[in-house]
């Protein structure tokens, strides 16, 4: 894919910026790893899952919900992680070993992990890697304005309403 300099173009193409998206993603990979997660026993895939429950949890996120004994459904969080979803349930017997998570089973003779909840060290970890995830944004995006920033926070929020609006027929008409 031939990256074009937006600046000198006249106009971007919606492409542009779905494109834009990986390859922002690629490259945060790095400094998430040496800086966000610099010391912290986490994976970035780890981390994504403590901070999403983190965030659900303590700072009033609301992708998913969440019941007042703080569990979430596995399946809503599957939806909701960044990173690959369907290593989540191999994850949880090594979120919960390492003492990050709590479960709730089913009652069916299958004993499956209905439900997580974060626990008080997995809030530990989690919110030092929060806070500097603040941070490095916060460093990161020193130079840009806030109208722009807002501005590409509208179109990631477009993005995704295009997106669950078509979750009935998920990509019927998307590619055109």
């Amino acid at each position: 894919m031939e990256k074009r300099d937006l600046q000198d173009s006249a106009h971007s193409e919606p492409v542009d910026c779905l494109a834009g998206i990986f390859t922002a993603r690629r490259d945060l990979l790095t400094p998430i790893r040496k800086a966000v997660l610099k010391g912290l026993p986490l994976t970035v895939d780890e981390g994504d899952t403590l901070t999403m429950l983190y965030g659900h949890r303590e700072l009033g996120w609301t992708e998913i919900p969440v019941g007042p004994d703080g569990y979430v459904k596995v399946a809503d969080l599957r939806r909701a992680l960044v990173h690959d979803g369907g290593k989540l349930s191999r994850r949880m017997k090594v979120y919960q070993d390492r003492g990050l998570i709590e479960v709730k089973r089913s009652d069916d003779r299958h004993k499956r992990v209905e439900k997580l909840r974060i626990t008080e060290n997995g809030i530990k970890l989690a919110k030092v890697a929060w806070e500097r995830y603040r941070k490095f944004a916060s460093n990161l995006l020193a130079g840009v304005s806030q109208a722009d920033i807002e501005a590409h926070c509208r179109v990631n929020d477009a993005i995704s309403a295009a997106i669950s609006a078509k979750r009935q027929n998920p990509w019927d008409g998307l590619a055109g």
